[in-house]
């Protein structure tokens, strides 16, 4: 049962992505922003596009930008989609499930292996970074995965547990 119901918020979760990463357009001008920002060239993959004013020095403080708009995206998928699919008469397990689901602890540290700036630019006249970077989806469906299979591990171990203590305690 914990498995259906982690693939099916897995799944729904990477459609909701999906859908909001091709509606999710701006049409923000902002002054010596290249052709490339606010593009996004590839259905499969959540872009991100934003910039910093300052020198050339802020690159790495406009690529954490970066890991943490994709990273706030992704847990914003996940608040949407249990809020929306996932409400209902489920077990204490079940519900502890899905609340480690919703709970990445590891999430920002997954995005930041995983995006890819693909374009990075000082605009000198401006003073300001433009860095695009992206996550493919289909790398972020493994990692959800591989952590459903872990969450579900520890959650029946937990039910275990919690199940050896009511016989204990009917036991005495």
């Amino acid at each position: 049962m914990l498995e259906s119901i982690g693939i099916s918020l897995i799944s729904t979760m990477i459609s909701f992505l999906f859908e909001q990463n091709v509606l999710r357009r701006s049409s923000v001008d902002i002054q010596g922003a290249p052709s490339w920002y606010e593009k996004k060239s590839n259905p499969e993959r959540i872009y991100v596009s934003t910039y910093i004013n300052g020198d050339i020095d802020s690159i790495d403080e406009t690529k954490q930008k970066v890991v943490k708009q994709i990273t706030l995206i992704i847990e914003n998928g996940y608040k949407v989609t249990i809020k929306k699919h996932f409400v209902g008469t489920y077990s204490k397990r079940e519900k502890l499930f899905i609340d480690k689901m919703q709970k990445d602890f590891k999430l920002s540290q997954f995005v930041e292996q995983n995006v890819v700036f693909q374009n990075i630019k000082y605009n000198e006249k401006f003073k300001k970074v433009f860095i695009r970077g992206y996550i493919n989806i289909d790398s972020l469906k493994e990692y959800q995965t591989n952590r459903m299979i872990k969450i579900k591990k520890k959650v029946l171990d937990y039910q275990f547990d919690d199940m050896m203590e009511e016989l204990e305690k009917e036991a005495s």
